[in-house]
């Protein structure tokens, strides 16, 4: 152990007997309330919750917890944000098996932008998929915890989807990992008939890659749909009466695929990306680091 907390070898050990578990879990339940804030159960208290008739053993493995998940003051015990973190792992799932949870594929009301076919969502092991079956073209490729999506309906978990994927992807295109909150580097590669994914088919003449320099974490997207994200983007949906936040990104062509982008240069790189909507254009340049250099709103006159 340093001055810091647990090193990482004692932080994992720790999580191996069920008695610290059930301690982090109980010490969580008693969080969650928005009213109490963080709450502090006595020592009779949290021994109480977890109906545990030994105390030495109790006293011992809470006493390991100490430092680095689980905090003791003059007024009790409470969870430190480690602990918090653990604690949210355990109640999402993350950390246990997902093989009970079965999403077979159904249809997200959208045709594919590549062949035409009805394009389908399923869960494949533990990333949520939005793709066409019949060219294999992959619009949405997401980590989603289970208990997100558990006992809704195929609408509402389309929306937890959605919403997931522009939570993580929002947070990449600026700049910092949605995992360890590191810093985020950009790479432009030519698409040149692969992209990153097996199970991704899209004739993508160019492609970003948003990779973590900490945690090895990664998305990649077309270039143009960096402007999902924009306020200028977003302000233009805006002003013709819709909320860009609110549409999934498999419903927007020029966002799933590379229809819309022109290459102007490619060393450095730079583009222009035109989003039309109704009768008007949105006209986007973005750089080499995909920073957006100019925008305009225009009449679509073609």
């Amino acid at each position: 152990m340093t001055d810091g907390g647990f090193d990482q070898e004692t932080a994992f050990s720790l999580l191996a007997d069920e008695t610290r578990v059930r301690i982090i879990k109980e010490l969580g339940n008693a969080t969650v309330s928005p009213d109490t804030g963080i709450p502090r159960l006595s020592y009779v208290d949290l021994k109480s919750r977890m109906n545990v008739r030994d105390s030495g053993r109790f006293n011992y493995h809470l006493q390991k917890l100490l430092g680095n998940y689980v905090a003791k003051e003059e007024s009790g015990y409470r969870l430190r944000w480690p602990g918090m973190v653990l604690y949210r792992a355990l109640v999402a799932g993350l950390l246990t098996s997902q093989a009970d949870l079965s999403i077979d594929r159904f249809s997200v009301g959208t045709d594919c932008h590549r062949c035409g076919e009805p394009v389908e969502a399923h869960l494949y092991e533990t990333l949520f998929r939005v793709r066409c079956w019949s060219c294999d073209a992959n619009y949405t490729d997401i980590y989603v915890p289970t208990q997100g999506l558990v006992g809704k309906t195929p609408g509402e978990k389309l929306r937890t989807v959605h919403r997931r994927s522009r939570t993580v992807l929002s947070a990449m295109t600026a700049g910092q990992c949605p995992w360890c909150a590191n810093e985020v580097a950009v790479e432009i590669r030519s698409g040149e008939g692969t992209l990153p994914s097996l199970h991704d088919t899209r004739d993508l003449d160019v492609y970003a890659i948003y990779r973590c320099t900490n945690c090895t974490g990664f998305h990649y997207l077309p270039v143009s749909q960096v402007l999902l994200y924009h306020p200028a983007t977003m302000a233009f949906y805006h002003d013709h009466g819709k909320d860009l936040t609110e549409i999934p990104k498999w419903k927007l062509r020029w966002a799933v695929t590379d229809d819309t982008t022109e290459i102007r240069e490619t060393d450095p790189w730079s583009f222009i990306v035109r989003i039309p909507l109704a009768d008007d254009e949105f006209v986007a340049e973005l750089d080499d680091n995909l920073d957006v250099v100019d925008t305009r709103a225009q009449a679509d006159h073609q």
